[in-house]
């Protein structure tokens, strides 16, 4: 795990080799945002930062390269709590296209974005796609979570495991204890119709905290670093799987 794969650790020299080079430069995808009582506003991008790291670290063949964590993200939804800083859906697609646009120009092959944050996705997938139509780099996109739900939802059993949930607060328990309110970790409170009903609820919510008050999901007392140990190793082999067979149908 010495392969040096931080952008930002390289001089102008070694980037360019390793932009030409890279079959796949990174950008992970985070937030500012409120994590409920116990854990820090920087939770996603926490977690982007680490795992990002980690999966070009751990890549074998693959060349990757890691762009620094894009820190913020769209956190609307989050606003009425303090500390959360969002963007708006026009500057955050923006960021990212312009991005691709100076890798492109430094002879990028592909721009593969890892996101943390739910509330990313939909811009990001738009942004994607034009990139790909305008400047034609290729584009990648993982939400990590996503590669992970089978396994979080195995370890919580029948437990929600969303936002600042036990899923979140294991991830930070690993990466950084230190910020971690362990005094104020509480199950989380819900207001709203019986999660278990057979029929979807219909309503739309502008802001989180009209179903979740104390700012989370679930359990976070359920928490444990072990099984975030196991989680990211599982999760960054099939992550590296998928790109390995996509690859091959370009």
């Amino acid at each position: 795990m010495n392969r040096k794969v931080l952008l930002e650790e390289m001089t102008s020299e070694e980037a360019g080799k390793a932009i030409k080079e890279a079959d796949f430069v990174i950008l992970p995808a985070g937030s500012l945002e409120q994590h409920s009582l116990h854990l820090p506003l920087s939770t996603d991008s926490i977690r982007a930062e680490y795992l990002a790291r980690y999966l070009a670290e751990s890549s074998g063949d693959l060349k990757l390269v890691v762009l620094p964590t894009l820190r913020y993200g769209l956190s609307e939804h989050h606003i009425r709590f303090p500390g959360t800083i969002t963007l708006k859906n026009k500057t955050y697609m923006n960021m990212i296209f312009e991005i691709a646009l100076s890798l492109k120009r430094h002879g990028a092959k592909r721009l593969l974005v890892m996101n943390f944050h739910g509330g990313n996705i939909h811009a990001i997938r738009l942004a994607l796609l034009r990139i790909e139509r305008e400047i034609g780099l290729k584009t990648y996109f993982v939400h990590w979570t996503e590669f992970a739900r089978d396994l979080i939802k195995e370890y919580g059993k029948d437990v929600p495991y969303g936002h600042s949930g036990f899923y979140e607060t294991s991830m930070i328990m690993l990466f950084r204890p230190d910020l971690i309110r362990e005094d104020k970790m509480r199950k989380q409170e819900y207001r709203g119709p019986p999660q278990e009903r057979e029929l979807p609820s219909t309503k739309v919510l502008a802001y989180f905290d009209q179903r979740y008050p104390t700012g989370g999901i679930g359990d976070p007392r359920l928490a444990s670093k072990e099984f975030a140990e196991k989680l990211v190793k599982e999760v960054t082999n099939r992550i590296l799987q998928a790109l390995k067979e996509d690859l091959k149908y370009e």
